[in-house]
């Protein structure tokens, strides 16, 4: 393994996290390789957080700067990001646990790539393992890859598991408004000089309601709900693949080809509203199938069939 432990910048965002911070920074600690530098940037915590990072000051290269108001989870994320300095960067989470090879292997695998990432192992509130790792939970493959076109519709790369190159920084402020960070770090990366999947579960990823993929949990609903909703909850899909492509589109790098696939994509999306059936965005979702499907385990001609189906084909048969 290469001793790099002058390039390594660890970025952690906190807020109210006192009651599993340490855990997170014992796992810092106790890494193969340290970080030169941890950025955490504090956004008003009204518990022990500060307290608890003071405590850690003395035993790791930490940098605390607290915002003197509340500015919320990705502006804060955001800004830390912005101080990072090493030619490599890593995100943290304030209440998961590393396992003590993460940053060693991530660098490992990096090499030519802009960006690598590991899988992770769920715990529960308590730090038991749900004997669970992340991509059983989410039901999609965990990829490599060389395009931003397989993030258009799903995401596999978590900012708790990646590790990218600090020459993606320039291009990646501001965040955009629609596509989640992590996927935007991502989508920059691959079209860059690629993604890298280690299969390997390098963090232990705490599942408690205050978590994104809980959050995030489908809620149940009666049949007669759904069927009455379908058509609307299809017209926002649309209209929020029209914004994520958008945000998509901003990325610098992007190649001539990927850049006219994601605009015939929009404007297909966007006639969502008067159609029946898009048998233009049917053709294109299969044409690139490999690519714009790459993560998702579903039948690509059926995730591309309901994809297609206009609003004015609802109306009749919501239960599509």
């Amino acid at each position: 393994m290469p001793n790099s432990s002058d390039s390594i910048s660890v970025v952690l965002a906190t807020y109210n996290g006192g009651r599993y911070l340490r855990e997170q920074l014992d796992s810092i600690a106790a890494q193969t390789i340290q970080p030169f530098e941890i950025i955490i940037q504090d956004d008003c915590s009204s518990d022990d957080t500060i307290a608890i990072v003071q405590e850690y000051i003395p035993r790791l290269p930490i940098q605390l700067e607290s915002n003197p108001n509340n500015i919320g989870y990705i502006h804060n994320f955001e800004m830390a990001l912005s101080k990072a300095r090493g030619e490599f960067i890593a995100l943290c989470d304030q209440d998961d646990i590393w396992e003590a090879d993460k940053l060693a292997q991530l660098l490992y695998h990096m090499r030519e790539n802009s960006l690598v990432y590991s899988n992770s192992m769920l715990i529960d509130s308590n730090g038991h393992s749900l004997k669970q790792t992340l991509s059983e939970k989410l039901r999609n493959r965990f990829i490599s890859t060389h395009t931003p076109l397989s993030f258009v519709y799903d995401n596999c790369v978590s900012a708790h598991a990646l590790m990218f190159h600090r020459s993606l920084l320039p291009q990646l402020f501001p965040f955009p408004h629609h596509l989640y960070f992590d996927a935007w770090i991502a989508a920059n990366a691959a079209s860059a000089n690629g993604v890298k999947y280690i299969d390997m579960p390098l963090v232990n990823y705490r599942q408690h309601s205050a978590n994104t993929l809980s959050k995030t949990a489908k809620e149940k609903a009666s049949l007669f709900k759904k069927i009455g909703t379908k058509g609307e909850k299809k017209a926002l899909e649309h209209e929020t693949a029209v914004l994520l492509i958008s945000d998509i589109l901003r990325i610098p790098t992007l190649q001539s080809s990927e850049r006219d696939v994601l605009e015939h994509l929009k404007k297909e999306h966007s006639s969502f509203t008067t159609s029946w059936f898009n048998f233009t965005l049917f053709g294109m979702l299969l044409h690139y199938k490999n690519t714009l499907f790459a993560i998702t385990k579903r039948n690509p001609w059926m995730v591309a069939f309901k994809k297609a189906i206009g609003q004015k084909l609802y109306r009749f048969f919501p239960f599509l």
